[in-house]
């Protein structure tokens, strides 16, 4: 099991290597490479969400092709699916609350991670929300439509997810009074560093210091 600590490591400092990156190197795919077979139980998942996040991806990279830039559309293309792939893969089967965690074994400040867990904590919130909203749509037979009617549910939906994000928030805030809430989250269960996180961390400074084979188009 990859620690979360390290995998934030390696996630920093490969997303930091590869934006410094002019050309494309085999190396650069290295470590990607080697997270698929690791973490292969997850691959079907990331795949379906990295084919997501290439729809914003490829209208970067179209931007340099129409620019008659075609080595930089290509290289955009792939160094931000490797960065993509990497960080999904590596952080595949751990949540928010999980980075949270990772943060505070790197010895963050205790105010920044409190904040970044109750980031999470709502970004839960809100998509719990949003998925009773959107049964409730299913059972009366809402159908999407271009008309101002629609526009208004939309609308009321919103409003109605930052009422009551607002309203679970106090009741947060309350309830951290009560347990005496000092700034800082403890954990019940610290990860330890594995051999298998300092390979990942070899991998990641080869993919990001090895630049012998270039792929020449």
């Amino acid at each position: 099991m990859i620690s979360s600590g390290f995998a934030l490591i390696n996630v920093i400092l490969y997303s930091f290597g590869l934006s410094f990156f002019n050309n494309i190197y085999l190396s650069m795919f290295l470590a990607p490479a080697v997270l698929v077979f690791i973490q292969k139980e997850y691959l079907l998942g990331v795949l379906k969400k990295l084919l997501f996040l290439n729809v914003f991806i490829a209208v970067v990279s179209l931007s340099a092709y129409l620019n008659d830039d075609y080595n930089l559309a290509l290289l955009l293309f792939l160094r931000a699916n490797a960065i993509l792939l990497f960080t999904l893969l590596i952080f595949s089967g751990k949540d928010l609350f999980s980075i949270a965690s990772s943060l505070q074994t790197l010895k963050m400040p205790d105010k920044f991670v409190s904040l970044f867990f109750f980031v999470a904590k709502f970004i839960i919130i809100i998509k719990e929300e949003w998925n009773n909203t959107k049964k409730t749509l299913k059972v009366r037979h809402f159908k999407k439509r271009t008309s101002l009617h629609s526009y208004k549910i939309y609308a009321n939906i919103i409003g109605m997810l930052i009422v009551k994000c607002f309203e679970r928030a106090s009741k947060l805030k309350h309830s951290m009074i009560l347990r005496n809430f000092q700034g800082k989250i403890y954990q019940y269960k610290v990860e330890k560093i594995t051999k298998l996180d300092f390979v990942i961390f070899v991998l990641v400074l080869l993919s990001v210091g090895l630049k012998e084979i270039k792929v020449v188009l």
